[in-house]
């Protein structure tokens, strides 16, 4: 994607329209939240959040951890394999189309 640069002016109240150019890049609609990140430098960053929401907090606040701890830790995920002798705790369970044929065990 090419770089693009636009301008805004921030008002009395801190308040900044976003440049049409950056809601596009970041498929922004009416509603959705918007993360920054401060640099070093004097360098911010703004993304479309895709903070998990739920109504129970404590699952939110999980599942954010989560989405945190695993893009900032890649080498952490690791394909999950289901331990011997518990495939009759699986037994009537249809997981066809939930997985691959050939990660079904």
């Amino acid at each position: 994607m090419a770089n693009i640069e636009s301008k805004a002016k921030l008002t009395s109240k801190g308040q900044v329209t976003i440049p049409i150019a950056a809601r596009k890049a970041l498929d922004l609609q009416e509603g959705d939240s918007i993360a920054f990140r401060v640099l070093d430098g004097g360098k911010v960053e703004m993304f479309k959040d895709h903070t998990v929401k739920s109504d129970d907090a404590v699952v939110a606040a999980y599942l954010s951890f989560l989405e945190k701890d695993l893009i900032s830790h890649p080498g952490k995920l690791v394909p999950f394999e289901r331990p011997d002798g518990v495939d009759h705790l699986l037994a009537g369970v249809a997981i066809d189309g939930w997985l691959d044929s050939e990660d079904q065990a």
